[in-house]
């Protein structure tokens, strides 16, 4: 018991550790205020934890239930964070989601107005109790679908995200949300990790208190992922930005007709005129040979704006623009490929050279245009030339 009880206490100091170095260090901007939020809330919970098992409340019974409302901002926070990671801004009305929050807290004033010796008995209630209370499971299962609706939530942020940067660069190998999706996965983890305890605690008859530091154990980890996503990589919006992001220009004010669900403001004349350019600047000048070329950077090269280029790829080839300039670059190597002249170069070099800005970037993109890896394309063509 008292071995859970340091490495949850730990865990706990890891995470104030992390909150102070964000607050001194790091607090330009929000993404940083809102992850120094969540570590700092994850922290103190944790604490909630070691505060009832460790007998702390004797000593301390003023502290009693202080730190259990904050599961209540675990959803929330996490949330705010993946959306000002990927959107770059606070979500609308952000405040109303800790509503739940406040009203715990409202709902256990009384409680906190009890004296000393009542704060005791009730803790004692609560964390000596030989098994889990129906009404406590019950209570942790509303909480485990609290924080799961959070994380759906911010899952389909990640993936509208995805799917927005795909519309605007050729190569995303370094705008990857991998991070956010692995932090987001740890906190499901610590959700089945919950609901696995507390079930457990209430059919096996073993206190309130040890199943919260087992889940306690779960919170350290994420605590950790949370400090090495901190310090490992950069902004993924600093990403964009690098890459040219920033610099697509606002749509201006275009005649609009609509097909079905979708807006149109490109003209039938527009779309033949601008598909002409496009053509050209794929077929005779290649652009897509440049590695990190982006939306802004080719509407610029066949002189339209992005958000109408943009529209001409999706009317005209229904793809994205990553797919699109992918395809082509695909089509370029099995080009080179099949060339006899082309035999002497490795794979790699040849994927560098047709706009491929890594090999795993490469790998993904050939297999998922022609069903085979770039070496079982070559070695089938081989064939072919020598049947």
């Amino acid at each position: 018991m008292q071995f859970l009880v340091l490495l949850n206490f730990a865990a706990a100091i890891q995470g104030l550790f992390l909150t102070y170095i964000i607050a001194h260090n790091r607090l330009k901007d929000t993404k940083s205020v809102v992850l120094g939020l969540l570590t700092f809330v994850l922290s103190l919970s944790l604490l909630g934890g070691i505060y009832g098992m460790s007998g702390f409340y004797k000593s301390f019974p003023h502290f009693t239930n202080v730190a259990d409302p904050m599961f209540l901002l675990y959803g929330p926070l996490l949330f705010i964070y993946i959306f000002v990671l990927t959107q770059n801004r606070l979500p609308r009305n952000y405040v109303l989601h800790g509503l739940p929050f406040l009203i715990y807290i409202i709902s256990f004033i009384p409680l906190y107005l009890k004296s000393a010796e009542e704060k005791i008995e009730w803790a004692e209630y609560i964390f000596l109790n030989d098994h889990v209370p129906l009404k406590g499971l019950l209570m942790q299962l509303l909480r485990v679908v609290h924080i799961s609706i959070y994380i759906v939530l911010s899952l389909v942020a990640v993936k509208n995200y995805q799917t927005k940067i795909k519309d605007n660069f050729s190569d995303i190998e370094k705008i990857s949300l991998n991070q956010a999706k692995n932090i987001l996965y740890f906190f499901l983890f610590a959700l089945v990790v919950a609901c696995i305890s507390f079930v457990f605690g209430y059919v096996l008859s073993y206190s309130f208190s040890l199943s919260n530091n087992i889940i306690g154990l779960v919170i350290g980890i994420i605590i950790f992922a949370l400090a090495y996503s901190t310090w490992n990589k950069k902004n993924i919006q600093e990403m964009v930005a690098s890459k040219g992001g920033d610099k697509t220009e606002k749509p201006i004010e275009a005649p609009q007709k609509t097909k079905g669900r979708s807006v149109f403001v490109l003209t039938e004349e527009q779309l033949e005129e601008y598909g002409g350019r496009l053509e050209t600047a794929i077929e005779e000048e290649k652009v897509y040979t440049e590695n990190e070329l982006s939306l802004a950077e080719l509407s610029k090269k066949i002189n339209i704006q992005a958000y109408q280029l943009s529209e001409l790829i999706s009317r005209l080839y229904n793809e994205s623009f990553f797919d699109f300039i992918n395809r082509h670059r695909i089509e370029e190597i099995k080009a080179r490929i099949e060339d006899p002249e082309s035999d002497s170069y490795s794979l790699l070099g040849i994927a560098m050279d047709s706009g491929f800005n890594s090999k795993s970037s490469f790998n993904t993109a050939f297999k998922k245009f022609t069903g085979l890896t770039p070496s079982e394309y070559r070695k089938q063509k081989l064939v072919e030339q020598h049947a």
